[in-house]
C-alpha cells in the first residue's frame, strides 16, 4: 500500500482506494456501489456539520438572553438594540439551519432505503 496526493484536493490517501475519500476524484473504474457509499458518508458529514452549526446558533440565542438580562438589572428597565439584534440573528440562522438540516436528514433516508 502506497500512500500519495490526490491529483484533485492535494490531501494523503491510499493506493488501494480508487474514489478520494475527500473530494470524490476517480482515480480508475468505481463501482456504483462505492460511489453510492461516498454519496452517503458525505451527506452524513453534512448532518454531522449542520447540527454543530446549530448548536452554535442556539448559543448564539442563549447569550443574546444573557446580555438582556444582564442589560436591564439595576435600575435600567430598558435593554439596548445589542440583545435583540443578537436574538434575531440567533434564530434566523437557526432556522435556515434547520431547514437545510431536514433536507440532508431526508436525502439520506432514501440512501439508506
Amino acid at each position: 500500500m502506497v500512500i500519495f496526493l490526490c491529483p484533485n484536493c492535494d490531501k494523503d490517501i491510499s493506493s488501494r482506494t480508487q474514489l478520494c475519500p475527500y473530494c470524490g476524484y476517480q482515480r480508475g473504474e468505481v463501482t456504483d456501489e462505492e460511489l453510492r457509499e461516498f454519496r452517503r458518508r458525505k451527506l452524513r458529514d453534512r448532518v454531522y456539520h449542520l447540527k454543530m452549526a446549530s448548536y452554535v446558533a442556539l448559543t448564539l440565542l442563549i447569550a443574546a438572553f444573557g446580555w438582556y438580562l444582564i442589560d436591564t438589572s439595576g435600575f435600567q428597565y430598558r435593554s439596548s438594540v445589542g440583545p435583540y439584534v443578537l436574538f434575531a440573528a440567533g434564530a434566523v440562522c437557526y432556522m435556515v439551519i434547520r431547514l437545510y438540516l431536514y433536507k440532508s436528514k431526508a436525502a439520506l433516508r432514501k440512501f439508506n432505503f
